[in-house]
């Protein structure tokens, strides 16, 4: 018999009966509705897929929280902070990159605060020159220190009441409290003299930047990292060099273990002609970006300082003012640094930052110096028993790197 549901009857032209109307709107809604819910089951099961697949592997993290949640006799709200913390630290030191690094919220912001120069403090630099010997090698502008009378050359020889001999230099610095407000007494040796000084502690800015006339001609300045005002700082250096007359400048980069890639490519704008490469940057995707100049230069002889202990930034900016015949480099081989690392945000309730290495960078000549460091033109090595200085401290009779510097740039005049 036939199945009355599939037969289609005859209906009169214009007109269909109203059972039919509902019938088909009815079968449509279901229609519809079924789409919709086999489109969300799908949905469901592909998104559910691709996350098992994709998160399988932290499973057994996962496992370890619920098992510490379930078991752990003292567990509470923190105990889950400090385990998420725990693990994402120990991502970044497992993954066999020496600068990965995760930072907590508090964390990141110390670290830009230490980066951007300011902090709480009396603005000194104090050198270790072994057997508890500290010299005040630096005295900042507008602070406690200067205002209190210390003075480059001062010897450190208590602070609250506590002697430095026998002591560390960390462990001496840690008898100074550096709270905002906090007020200390420290003592110094200035000319077989004792002299007593009140600092009360407040922020200070510490430069990146010092600088100096040598002689007559010649320039000096030293950069100690790439952060903080330092482009503004070495603008400044320039302006107040060249009125003094400097004709001829000695740039000093040792000991700086680097910072800003930014930072660094302003500072190279200053000393490079027009359209020089500073550097190019590479990725794993293979992806290059190079760096230009946009600047006319300095238009100077340069004589560039490194040793073992310039390192990223300030590799990058030797190579690049090596490579494009600006500057001759006087020192020792160059650290070896010729990465770049990223930070990336973590999100989900935590604001912290993780770093890692997502980048190298190459010379104008296209040498990617990670491992192997830039050798100078001229090796020059510091006499022994300088290692304790810091290198603004360095006496000039003593500093044969800086002095062969200026041999070669007052050969250029001849």
């Amino acid at each position: 018999m036939e199945d009355p549901r599939l037969t289609f009857e005859p209906v009169p032209s214009g007109s269909v009966p109203l059972e039919r109307k509902k019938r088909g709107r009815r079968i449509s809604v279901w229609l519809c509705l079924l789409c919709v819910a086999l489109t969300a089951v799908f949905a469901v099961l592909l998104t559910s897929l691709f996350f098992v697949q994709r998160f399988s592997e932290l499973q057994p993290v996962s496992e370890a929280i619920e098992l510490v949640k379930k078991n752990y006799y003292f567990f509470d709200e923190k105990t889950q902070e400090s385990m998420v913390t725990g693990a994402l630290k120990g991502l970044s030191s497992y993954m066999g990159d020496d600068y990965a690094e995760y930072y907590t919220k508090a964390e990141y912001e110390d670290l830009l605060s230490s980066n951007s120069g300011n902090f709480i403090g009396m603005g000194v630099l104090v050198s270790d020159q072994g057997e508890s010997t500290f010299i005040i090698t630096e005295v900042y502008d507008n602070t406690p220190a200067q205002e209190a009378g210390i003075l480059v050359g001062d010897q450190l020889i208590e602070a609250n009441g506590e002697p430095c001999e026998g002591k560390t230099l960390n462990d001496f610095l840690g008898f100074i409290t550096h709270e905002e407000g906090d007020v200390n007494t420290v003592t110094v040796l200035r000319n077989g003299e004792k002299l007593t000084f009140t600092v009360t502690m407040r922020q200070v800015y510490s430069p990146y930047v010092t600088y100096r006339m040598l002689d007559s001609s010649i320039g000096y300045i030293y950069i100690s990292g790439f952060h903080g005002q330092v482009v503004r700082e070495v603008k400044d250096a320039l302006a107040d060099l060249r009125a003094q007359g400097m004709t001829s400048l000695v740039l000093d980069v040792r000991d700086d273990l680097g910072g800003s890639l930014s930072d660094v490519c302003d500072i190279a704008d200053i000393f490079l002609p027009k359209n020089c490469v500073i550097t190019t940057v590479k990725s794993r995707v293979n992806q290059e970006t190079v760096y230009r100049t946009h600047s006319d230069g300095l238009d100077m002889p340069i004589a560039m300082l490194v040793n073992g202990y310039s390192a990223s930034a300030s590799e990058l900016l030797s190579g690049a003012l090596k490579d494009n015949g600006v500057a001759e480099l006087f020192g020792t081989v160059t650290f070896g640094k010729g990465i770049v690392q990223t930070f990336f945000n973590i999100n989900f309730g935590r604001d912290g930052t993780i770093k890692f290495t997502t980048d190298a960078y190459y010379t104008p000549s296209d040498v990617c110096i990670q491992g192997t460091g830039i050798t100078p033109d001229h090796v020059v090595e510091l006499p022994e028993g300088l290692t304790y200085y810091s290198i603004p401290s360095i006496p000039y009779e003593s500093d044969t790197q800086l002095q062969a510097a200026v041999e070669y740039l007052k050969g250029l005049d001849r």
